[in-house]
C-alpha cells in the first residue's frame, strides 16, 4: 500500500502531478461526506492559452474515513511547451469545481502554478485552491453523471503578434511646459505579468447594451492576481519628453489577450449526452508573451516611446483620480511614490495596471471589458520593485495619478475577501 501511494504521486516523466491544497496547505477535500472535485488545467504557452485536460477525483474512503488524494497527473508537457528558456517560467491556471452533494453546495475556485524548463522532465506542484464563489448546487446533480468546464467564447481574442502595450502613459495637454517620464525594471528579481478575472452571469447579454462603466461595476466581480501566465528575469528602460500640449507614452512589446469563457455542464452515461451553458462567464485578461532579446543575465524587453495618444479612448472613462501632487519647475517625482498613493491597502500590491482590456476593445471586444487591466510587478518580499519619475520642466502644475473607477477583489482567507481600487495606466495628467 504504501509503495502505491508513493507511486500515486509520482509525476509522468514528461509531465506534472498537481497536489490540490486549501490555502493553510492541507491537501484539498470536500466539505462533506459526499463530494467530488473536478478539475479543468490550462496553460500559458508563446503561442497562447491552452487547456491540457479535465479531470473527476471521487471522494474514498468508507463512512467518514476520507483517504482521497487531491492529485491530477498532466503528461505531454513538452507537445505544448517545447522549449522555456532559464529565465522564463510559464504560468499553469488550475480551475476547480467542489461539488458537494450532501450539503447541495457547489464551489468554484482557482490555483496556479508556473513551469520552468527543469519541470519538463517532469514534476510535482502544490497548488493551493482558492474559493471564489459558493452557490447552491444546481440541477442536475445526478452522481457520476456530469462535470462542469470553461469553454473560450467566440469573441475571446489572443494577439498573435507583438503589439505596444502602454506601461506609462503622460497626458501634457492641458501643461504649459515640457515633462519628462522614464520608467525602468531589472531582472534583480523576478518580473511578473498577472492576470485579472471577472466573474458573472450573462454577461454576453449585459455587456452588449448600457454605459460601460456603469455595466462592469454592476455585472461582474473583479479578481486581481489569481495567476501569472508568464514571469521571467526582465530589463527595460526608456524616457520620453512630452511637449505642452501632447500626449505621450512609453510602451513594451508584447501579446496581450481577452479570454471570455462560458461555464458548461455535461452529461455523459445513462442515455444522457451533450453539454449545456449554466449562465456563468468569466472574463480573463493578461499578457501570455513578452518579445524580449537574451542579454548576459536575463531578457531585455523590446519596447519604445510615442509623443502621441496610445488611441485607447475608452480606457480613460474607467480611470478616475487616485492622487495628486504639486511639482515646481525643475522638480521630479518617482514613480514608486505616485505608486503607493494609488495602490490600496489591505497589504495588497497589484503592481502597474496594464491596459490590456482596452487593447482587446480595440480588437473587437465589448466596450465594458477596457475597464479591466492586467498588472506587472516586481516582487521581493512582497513590495513592489520598480525605477522612474516624472521631471517637470515648465511652471508650475498639479500632477495627476489614476486609479480605477472600480474596486478589485483580493483574498484574505479561506472565505474572506477585501476590494481596493488599482492603479491604473500607469497613466498620469496635468490639471
Amino acid at each position: 500500500m504504501a509503495t502505491s501511494a508513493s507511486a500515486e504521486w509520482m509525476p509522468p516523466k514528461d509531465g506534472m502531478a498537481i497536489v490540490l491544497t486549501d490555502e493553510k496547505g492541507k491537501v484539498l477535500k470536500g466539505f462533506s461526506e459526499d463530494y467530488e472535485i473536478q478539475v479543468q488545467v490550462d496553460v500559458a504557452t508563446p503561442s497562447g492559452i491552452k487547456t491540457l485536460g479535465h479531470y473527476r477525483i471521487k471522494r474514498t474512503g468508507i463512512w467518514k474515513l476520507d483517504t482521497t488524494r487531491s492529485i491530477v497527473k498532466v503528461a505531454n508537457l513538452r507537445k505544448t511547451l517545447p522549449r522555456i528558456s532559464k529565465e522564463k517560467r510559464y504560468g499553469v491556471r488550475v480551475s476547480v469545481w467542489v461539488v458537494d452533494r450532501k450539503n447541495g453546495v457547489l464551489y468554484r475556485g482557482i490555483g496556479s502554478t508556473l513551469l520552468s524548463t527543469e519541470d519538463l522532465e517532469g514534476a510535482t506542484k502544490r497548488v493551493a485552491v482558492t474559493v471564489l464563489e459558493k452557490e447552491p448546487l444546481p440541477k442536475p446533480a445526478h452522481e457520476g453523471w456530469y462535470h462542469y468546464e470553461w469553454r473560450p467564447a467566440d469573441d475571446s481574442w489572443e494577439a498573435k503578434d507583438y503589439v505596444k502595450v502602454p506601461l506609462l502613459i503622460i497626458d501634457n495637454r492641458n501643461g504649459k511646459g515640457r515633462l519628462q517620464g522614464s520608467i525602468s525594471l531589472e531582472a534583480t528579481y523576478k518580473t511578473e505579468f498577472s492576470a485579472t478575472l471577472a466573474y458573472g452571469t450573462d454577461l454576453e447579454a449585459k455587456f452588449r447594451n448600457g454605459d460601460p462603466v456603469k455595466v462592469l461595476s454592476s455585472s461582474v466581480t473583479i479578481y486581481g492576481k489569481k495567476w501569472v501566465p508568464v514571469e521571467g528575469h526582465y530589463y527595460f528602460y526608456r524616457s520620453i519628453d512630452v511637449p505642452e500640449g501632447k500626449m505621450g507614452y512609453i510602451y513594451i512589446w508584447a501579446k496581450p489577450y481577452y479570454r471570455h469563457e462560458k461555464e458548461y455542464i455535461c452529461a455523459w452515461g445513462m442515455g444522457a449526452y451533450g453539454c449545456g451553458e449554466t449562465g456563468r462567464e468569466r472574463i480573463d485578461v493578461g499578457i501570455y508573451d513578452v518579445n524580449a532579446g537574451r542579454g548576459v543575465n536575463g531578457y531585455i524587453i523590446n519596447g519604445g516611446y510615442e509623443v502621441e495618444s496610445p488611441k485607447l479612448e475608452r480606457f480613460y472613462r474607467f480611470t478616475k483620480e487616485g492622487l495628486q501632487h504639486a511639482l515646481l519647475k525643475d522638480d521630479g517625482i518617482s514613480l514608486q511614490y505616485l505608486f503607493k498613493g494609488i495602490s490600496g491597502n489591505c497589504g495588497i500590491k497589484f503592481g502597474i495596471g496594464i491596459p490590456v482590456g482596452a487593447i482587446a476593445v480595440a480588437f473587437g471586444a465589448p466596450a465594458p471589458v477596457a475597464g479591466l487591466v492586467a498588472s506587472i510587478q516586481y516582487e521581493k518580499a512582497g513590495s513592489i520593485s520598480m525605477d522612474g519619475g516624472i521631471q517637470n520642466y515648465g511652471p508650475p502644475i498639479t500632477l495627476h495619478a489614476s486609479k480605477s473607477a472600480q474596486k478589485y477583489k483580493f483574498k484574505t482567507g479561506w472565505f474572506s475577501s477585501c476590494s481596493v481600487e488599482v492603479p491604473m495606466g500607469f497613466y498620469v495628467k496635468i490639471g
